[in-house]
């Protein structure tokens, strides 16, 4: 049985960062495993770089200040702005239009940020996983292995049991990090319940993804490529956000086990005449029902129903008079539907059958309020896709070691509800290392 100081278990940037820290500190005998046969988490998707501590970042859950957070943001991006692919889209620096845009913002309710950002696109997502990977001369990466269970043994180690091409191995090691991204969460979450390691639901983000032509928004993200709008709506309070802006970029599918979401990305070689966003609602559940996992989950499922096993689409010229959209009228010329033609085939429907009832009210006020930020986004021809949902939800206790209550098992990262976004995860990563170092060695 190979026996490990630190068995990080995912590959996405928590579990990346946190191996180059770990060598740096000098420790040897670290292993990365991941249940796919090429993974890197969210580096494969899009490849977005929000450098700020206000974008996926949380100071309180990391139990940092701005300026350790300032400090890792600029490590971070020290090591990102050396890969050739990745190239910097908003410059924040005595940048006057950004002030002006915020201004626009303020006025009709809303608060703008404008974060220095960076981008090397999804055709480029491989390229940007094996330049971080290049970064680890001691890491042994055990890839096509799935963790099945977790278990303490007598002599302070931990035995990971996992399968490989059907074949069953286990591994020991004296800490685990677990950093499973968002796809491996429920799989980390239930087998921390066998381990009795605390944790507790978080808040969910619930929306759409809005695509529309791109010259209504090509003055906004000519200036900031991926611009952030927050707003606290005004009927029910509730916070509502952009996020994820792909100018020139497309809608496509996530897959899960019995349904879909939908996303957005951009190609850095090839655009297209859309830009998509995200526009998300956050829920927070208490008494009773306080799962926000499942709340998401059965939306997406009936959304899966719905469309027939794909996500919904609606133009904003139906969805204003109340009525479903259809194959037969999508593209119509008629009511100026053709001026955006859609990059994913969802299916044509109502997305207020899927959607609760204040959520829709949250989005549609906000859309309305962007409308008025950036005239042109509530045009006839614009496409409301659904479901869109973050599942950053399972919260797990941590010390500022980011250490669980259980002695030797760390977290890092979006799928530990540490992190949202690259850097954020990261950022996670780094301070999960450094306490493995203070800590066992």
């Amino acid at each position: 049985m190979d026996a490990f100081n630190v068995l990080i278990i995912g590959s996405g940037p928590a579990g990346l960062f946190a191996a180059m820290q770990l060598e740096r500190l000098g420790i040897d005998r670290i292993a990365i495993i991941d249940r796919n046969p090429y993974p890197a988490g969210g580096l494969l998707n899009d490849g977005k770089l929000n450098f700020d501590y206000r974008i996926g970042i949380d100071l309180d859950e990391l139990k940092i200040d701005r300026d350790l957070a300032q400090q890792l943001i600029e490590e971070i991006r020290q090591v990102f702005i050396r890969f050739p692919k990745c190239q910097q889209v908003t410059f924040v620096d005595k940048n006057e239009k950004i002030e002006a845009l915020g201004n626009i913002a303020k006025e009709h309710g809303a608060q703008f940020i404008a974060p220095e950002q960076w981008h090397w696109g999804t055709d480029n997502g491989k390229a940007a996983v094996d330049y971080l990977r290049n970064y680890l001369k001691k890491t042994e990466f055990l890839l096509d292995t799935a963790v099945t269970s977790i278990a303490g043994h007598n002599d302070n180690t931990y035995q990971v049991l996992c399968s490989h091409r059907r074949k069953k191995i286990c591994y020991a090691a004296k800490v685990v990090l677990a950093a499973p991204g968002r796809s491996g969460a429920y799989w980390f979450r239930d087998a921390a319940a066998k381990l009795n390691i605390h944790h507790n639901f978080g808040p969910i983000d619930v929306g759409i993804r809005v695509e529309l032509s791109r010259k209504y928004y090509d003055d906004v993200t000519d200036i900031v490529y991926d611009p952030k709008f927050i707003f606290r709506t005004a009927r029910h309070g509730d916070k509502v956000r952009t996020f994820c802006t792909n100018p020139g970029g497309r809608v496509r599918a996530e897959n899960y086990n019995n349904f879909k979401l939908v996303n957005g990305d951009a190609l850095s070689g090839r655009k297209t005449e859309n830009t998509n966003f995200a526009l998300i609602n956050t829920v927070c559940l208490t008494e009773p029902f306080s799962d926000t996992t499942e709340f998401g989950q059965m939306i997406a499922k009936q959304f899966f129903l719905l469309g027939g096993g794909r996500p919904i689409v609606q133009r904003v010229g139906d969805f204003r008079e109340g009525r479903r959209s259809s194959n037969s009228t999508f593209n119509s010329r008629n009511r100026h539907f053709e001026l955006c033609k859609a990059t994913y085939n969802a299916t044509p429907g109502d997305i207020t059958l899927g959607l609760p009832a204040r959520i829709i009210d949250n989005l549609w006020e906000s859309l309305k309020k962007i409308d008025k930020i950036v005239p042109g986004i509530l045009h006839p021809s614009t496409l409301l896709y659904a479901p869109e949902i973050k599942f950053f939800d399972t919260h797990f206790i941590t010390d500022e070691n980011l250490e669980t209550n259980v002695k030797g098992i760390f977290v890092a990262g979006d799928g530990a509800g540490k992190s949202r976004g690259i850097v954020g995860a990261g950022i996670s990563g780094i301070i999960a290392a450094r306490g493995i170092f203070k800590k066992y060695f």
